[in-house]
């Protein structure tokens, strides 16, 4: 049995989805060996063109659910949030689809239309959206067009990564300069693109300094570009990956330079690190004199340190569960040996479902050693999907201080500020559960029944020597 459209021309969305899925299940249970060279080149171009086509049908239900105000409905944040949590997708690849749902809609039509042919990669059609909206302000709806146009061509022949060098070769020719009475020389300074006039191109008077206006428009300014990302290995590393503008790097190469020099051995041997080892040495020893010195703000009312999880049979070097970070990862056991040699360890009891007994304070404001218990309980936002960290929450008193509700872990939990003001004006419910750790009740309008929700990532890591 299928299901009609309003129109009566063929199967709604959702049939059409099944049919899809049905002929996927015949691909991929098919005998391959089966096929002729030709039908597996056909094949394999095929499928990987088809990936770009949903890419496209992806987009236009994600820029309907924006339309829609959907994800506010369901209880996240925004429609990426609502992507992360029902997929398990990591929170940029959620931003990236939502992003490119847009751009194609809104700002790069053409390659909408290319996505949704098959004639383009994802991957393409990103570097593309990207490089259409840093396009000079002072380019023309005409100059926009060829530009795309100039794109997507380029992008049946390139790569990805050398799409990137084109685009930013094609924004610096389309970089244009004010030449009209009172216009920037484009010789007075290095700064690339910063010398563009809104409204009007090389020449035009649109673009010329206006009367009263001091003859000057505001420039970009450089340290717009700046971005730091940390990302966790599955191996318990973290890769840092980001954009310095030239100031930025100078002062990080300055800082760094004369503590990642070589450093010769007693004996007189030649350093053996690599000049990578050596920069990354001097980063982290750049971070601890900074944190020895306390000239960083508090977070969370507590002075920045490095916070460590002990179980007390690993700190006497009996037990096998891992000491962990304040950000969730677990600290090698040598290193854990060093960090103890010379620290100040502070106990928490827990119970046996790992979660800290109640240190007895009351008070309106949380103290810094309840505030350790909850970052040991809750491992950053409770909320169902949140993954912030604990120094990024606040304490929230699940009944109201001024209610009569205690100061007392079974009164508290960490919240981020968006699920915090969330919970306080949006009809969620929390409710502590046998094993004394936070659930959340929806309001009816997301669910009618109102069963519990619970974080995972504030959950107790498997015991994966019992599990294997």
């Amino acid at each position: 049995m299928g299901f009609e459209d309003d129109t009566g021309d063929g199967p709604a969305p959702p049939a059409r989805l099944a049919v899809i899925g049905g002929q996927l299940d015949g691909l991929l249970s098919d005998a391959t060996w089966q096929l002729s060279d030709g039908e597996l080149e056909a094949l394999m171009e095929g499928v990987c063109r088809l990936v770009g086509r949903v890419a496209a049908a992806r987009g236009r239900l994600l820029v309907e659910a924006q339309v829609r105000g959907f994800a506010l409905r369901q209880g996240a944040v925004d429609t990426a949030g609502w992507l992360r949590d029902r997929l398990s997708l990591a929170p940029s690849e959620a931003r990236r689809q939502v992003a490119l749902a847009r751009d194609v809609h809104e700002v790069c039509q053409a390659t909408g239309a290319a996505l949704a042919s098959g004639e383009l990669t994802v991957e393409h059609a990103v570097v593309i959206c990207q490089a259409m909206r840093s396009l000079p302000a002072g380019v023309t709806p005409e100059q926009r067009v060829e530009a795309e146009r100039a794109l997507l061509g380029y992008a049946r022949s390139f790569d990805p990564f050398q799409l990137v060098k084109l685009a930013a070769r094609q924004r610096e020719v389309l970089t244009t300069v004010d030449t009209s009475p009172g216009g920037g020389d484009p010789h007075a300074d290095s700064r690339t693109g910063e010398h563009n006039r809104p409204g009007g191109g090389a020449g035009g008077e649109a673009g010329g300094a206006k009367e009263g206006s001091g003859g000057e428009d505001p420039t970009p300014d450089p340290a717009d570009v700046r971005r730091f990302s940390l990302t966790d290995t599955a191996q318990g590393t973290t890769l840092l990956s980001g954009e310095l503008d030239a100031e930025g790097a100078a002062l990080l190469r300055t800082a760094l330079d004369s503590l990642a020099a070589p450093r010769p051995a007693a004996d007189g041997a030649p350093d053996s690190r690599s000049p990578a080892r050596r920069r990354a040495d001097a980063l982290i020893d750049l971070v601890g004199r900074v944190l020895s010195a306390g000239a960083v703000p508090s977070a969370g009312g507590t002075r920045p340190h490095l916070s460590v999880t002990i179980p007390w049979s690993t700190l006497l070097a009996t037990g096998a569960s891992p000491a962990m970070t304040s950000w969730g990862l677990p600290l090698p056991r040598a290193v854990l040996a060093r960090l103890s040699c010379d620290a100040e360890i502070s106990r928490i009891l827990l119970d046996p479902a790992g979660v800290p007994l109640d240190v007895g304070r009351t008070s309106r404001t949380v103290p810094a050693h309840l505030r350790r218990a909850l970052t040991v309980r809750d491992q950053g936002c409770t909320f169902p999907g949140c993954d912030r960290p604990p120094s990024w929450c606040e304490a929230h008193h699940v009944i109201h201080w001024r209610d009569g509700g205690p100061t007392a872990l079974h009164n508290l939990l960490l919240l981020c500020p968006a699920h915090h003001r969330q919970v306080h004006h949006d009809g969620w419910d929390i409710v502590f559960a046998g094993d004394r750790r936070p659930e959340f009740l929806p309001p009816y309008r997301i669910d009618p029944r109102r069963r519990p929700r619970r974080n995972p990532y504030s959950e107790p890591p498997p015991d994966l020597a019992t599990t294997a």
